[in-house]
């Protein structure tokens, strides 16, 4: 079997341990790569990048939900249907990165209201919580991007770490024994880019906000002198009062 189709099967199931064993199969210059790239989404996690973050969120989304939608709602279905919406919404994550952050929400709190109510029409309950949690999805979005900037941001550099040492033999496997006190680094370290994200991103959103400000004012006076002098000079040539 392919190490790298060993890895995929690893993310496939709920096991923590098979998660971090799949940095046994990678090479030492891709545990560099996922290192610096870590650290980067860690700290700055915006931009161009994260639509390709948003691109592999709506594929993930297509494969993960679409066939339960479908069964929940009685939708026609065709074949192949959850490889053409992966592909759809990866391509919408891409393009429009809102519209895959609504989705984060709006479909976990659908299903969950639909289960919580247990409404013989599923309709009643799925579409205003689907439409309430991808409104909140919206309102929350920096916060959003944020966590999940750092949450992947976190694993690629706490693991690409792992990698590089292993590669090496500076580390054994044994350390990979422990799943769950790495797993609660990467916590750590998730909370702590969310925090530092946010706080830069909304000082940098307040000194925007007072730069436009500023320019709003400076282009009021500037009217104001504008219009004052053209009235000056209407006033000079019909010999009216000045105002």
């Amino acid at each position: 079997m392919s190490p790298w189709f060993q890895w995929a099967m690893n993310y496939g199931q709920w096991n923590p341990q098979a998660w971090l064993e799949t940095l046994l199969h990678w090479p030492f210059w891709g545990a560099v790569l996922a290192t610096a790239l870590g650290l980067c989404f860690l700290i700055v996690g915006q931009g161009f990048a994260f639509r390709l973050v948003m691109a592999l969120m709506g594929a993930l989304i297509g494969f993960a939900w679409s066939q339960p939608v479908i069964r929940l709602l009685a939708l026609p279905d065709f074949a192949n249907s959850e490889q053409v919406y992966a592909v759809l919404l990866g391509i919408v994550g891409m393009s429009t990165p809102e519209a895959v952050l609504f989705l984060i929400l709006a479909i976990p709190s659908a299903f969950a209201c639909v289960a919580y109510l247990g409404l013989k029409n599923p309709l009643l309950g799925f579409v205003p919580a689907f439409l309430v949690g991808g409104a909140i999805g919206l309102i929350l979005k920096n916060h959003i991007r944020a966590f999940i900037a750092s949450a992947l941001g976190a694993w690629m550099l706490v693991l690409g770490i792992l990698a590089g040492l292993y590669q090496r033999g500076w580390i054994s496997k044994r350390v990979l024994e422990n799943p769950w006190a790495i797993l609660t680094t990467i916590a750590f370290l998730t909370l702590g880019g969310t925090f530092f994200q946010m706080s830069f991103y909304g000082k940098k959103q307040q000194r925007a906000q007072r730069k436009a400000e500023k320019a709003r004012l400076q282009t009021f006076a500037e009217d104001k002198a504008a219009l004052e002098q053209k009235w000056s000079s209407y006033a000079s040539k019909n010999k009216l009062p000045k105002a």
